[in-house]
């Protein structure tokens, strides 16, 4: 009777969570710094924007350089060029996921882009931007804006960089034009990367879209030097239509494919433990259109700190009794107030009145509102703000050819008929988004026309403990990577499993390394961990005691999982060949 009651509360809790998600709060307190030092810009430690890296080390630097210009970047990288130090570039809101910004050691220099922060030119003769690499996407888009032009696809995320996102590959969702992915539009490009005694140990090269090296450059990893400015090829700015519809998922493998082909901006929420899809169907329109609508995505508003602490120790609570009616109960609530409140948009900036939402393209393409408020005292945060009690998750994102995204879906939907509540843990965190994202030039850019499949659910603070169907968690994964060559997103939370081995899918990737060894020869933009991913050591693998839990490895013996509480290594249900940590014993918990 007490569980029954308890259950209740927390239920009242998601509720109270969805009230104030859809509150815009007029304070919050901004993200921490990344990087923190002991003594003045030394001494170092850096992180990422959740505070904790997939495998849970702890990153060290010597020093880290606050650049403002590119002469600036140019002295620094030449001092340690000269000093064979190891440097790693670091963004003002650290959004890159894995380890891309450890250096190798203790010693190692951090450059922060933080300041190179300005917007060099807008011509609109040529439809192009100058921006500094440190520039945010809201400040790209704002700026475009002004001068009547627009960034056709973007992340919708507006707290990433521009060298953030030429790094790792970001991108919105599209399968039209050049497609989705920011880097397909830079046609200039200025890297500061090591040089010999004779040229001052630094040099400025400066890319166009007549160099082939620009297809190593545009998705870097930011092991080829510092990147100091892009110039992007714009539209002229215009209007969209979007309406979401929400429909049963039993054909969601026949239309996925189609879907993406007749919508420009397509994207789909779905929702696999509720048989539930939601398509959001999404075009430009005329600009003589009438409507100002808004896209103020509700996850990624402030919220009550106090109400974070409130969910993640519900969560906590449905995980510890493995509550999976729970879960499923709260994912209903949520996944239903964030529909009624059409995700975030409304149609003149205030309230939302129905479908079509009609608006200018800068005002609907991404958000993060979050980021922007004066300091509240941790009254208010982002929802996976570290200083607080708050969402703490894994978030493992795969790009599957359009040739195989059907039968993985099958495969999925096979997966949940056997343990039915089994992903509502995902639901609880919105959804799985797919999203469209077109082939590459880029070394390490998508190799085919793919859909990204963002798949975000609860992480444990104890890396000894595992999670409700943690089995079926890890058997997608494994039918992703294993079964179906998904490639990962090089930015996003993947564990460590993900990036094993994930170089050899990429056809380019000895071109990305002889341009990688003519920028850098000493490899001082390299680390053990991007040596790893790029196939130049022994892959990311770790295997220890409980390390399947955490995606550190795939179990092959039961102590890679937790035995002393019931979970030991097992074949998948559906997929064969996978190895996951299944519960066996009803007692343990």
């Amino acid at each position: 009777m007490l569980l029954s009651k308890g259950k209740i509360k927390f239920h009242e809790l998601i509720l109270w969570e969805c009230f104030f998600l859809f509150v815009v709060s007029v304070s919050c307190t901004p993200p921490a710094e990344p990087v923190k030092c002991w003594a003045k810009d030394s001494n170092c430690t850096i992180t990422n924007s959740f505070g904790m890296f997939p495998d849970r080390a702890v990153c060290r630097a010597g020093n880290v350089a606050y650049s403002a210009t590119e002469q600036e970047l140019v002295s620094v990288v030449s001092d340690a060029t000269e000093a064979r130090r190891k440097v790693k570039v670091v963004t003002r809101f650290s959004h890159s996921i894995p380890k891309l910004v450890c250096p190798d050691g203790q010693d190692g220099l951090l450059i922060s882009t933080k300041y190179l922060n300005r917007v060099v030119k807008t011509n609109e003769a040529t439809m192009t931007i100058t921006v500094e690499s440190g520039v945010t996407l809201r400040q790209l888009i704002n700026e475009a804006a002004k001068a009547g032009l627009a960034l056709p696809y973007a992340p919708y995320w507006w707290g990433l960089t521009i060298g953030g996102m030429l790094g790792t590959g970001a991108h919105g969702s599209s399968l039209w034009g050049k497609g989705s992915s920011v880097h397909d539009y830079v046609v200039e490009m200025r890297i500061v990367s090591p040089a010999g005694a004779d040229e001052g140990y630094a040099k400025v090269r400066v890319l166009n879209e007549r160099d082939k090296d620009l297809d190593a450059a545009k998705v870097s990893l930011g092991v080829l030097g510092v990147i100091s400015q892009v110039t992007l090829k714009l539209q002229p700015i215009f209007k969209r239509s979007i309406t979401y519809v929400t429909n049963d998922d039993k054909d969601l493998g026949d239309e996925a494919v189609a879907f993406g082909k007749l919508h420009e901006f397509a994207d789909i929420f779905w929702y696999p433990s509720q048989r539930k899809a939601v398509y959001r169907l999404d075009d430009r329109v005329s600009a003589n259109v009438s409507g100002n609508g808004l896209y103020d995505f509700t996850p990624f508003r402030s919220t009550p700190s106090l109400v974070l602490a409130l969910t993640r120790t519900t969560e906590e609570t449905q995980e510890f009794f493995r509550d999976a009616d729970g879960k499923c109960l709260d994912a209903k609530a949520i996944i239903s107030a964030l529909q009624t409140a059409a995700y975030g948009l409304t149609n003149n900036g205030l309230i939302f009145t129905g479908y079509p939402v009609i608006g200018y393209h800068n005002r609907l393409q991404s958000s993060g509102t979050c980021l922007d408020s004066l300091e509240d005292s941790l009254i208010t945060a982002c929802a996976w703000d570290p200083r607080i009690k708050a969402e703490y998750f894994h978030q493992i994102t795969f790009s599957f050819s359009l040739s195989v995204v059907k039968d993985f879906i099958q495969d999925v939907h096979k997966l949940v008929a056997t343990e039915p509540k089994s992903l509502c843990g995902l639901e609880l965190y919105n959804d799985v988004l797919m999203h469209y994202v077109k082939a590459s030039t880029a070394y390490l850019g998508k190799q085919e026309d793919a859909i990204d499949f963002d798949i975000t659910y609860y992480r444990t603070k104890d890396p000894m403990a595992p999670r409700l169907y943690q089995d079926i968690l890890e058997e997608i994964e494994q039918m992703a990577l294993f079964k179906y060559g998904a490639l990962p997103h090089w930015g996003k939370k993947n564990r460590n499993l993900a990036f094993d081995s994930a170089i050899k899918k990429y056809r380019n990737s000895r071109e990305f390394l002889k341009v990688k060894s003519k920028y850098d020869p000493w490899g001082l933009f390299f680390s053990e961990w991007t040596d790893q991913v790029l196939g130049m050591r022994n892959g990311v693998t770790v295997l220890k005691e409980g390390c399947a839990l955490e995606g550190l490895c795939v179990c092959s013996q039961d102590i890679h999982c937790a035995p002393a509480k019931g979970y030991l290594c097992r074949p998948g249900k559906i997929f064969q060949h996978a190895r996951v940590c299944t519960r066996v014993n009803s007692k343990k918990k």
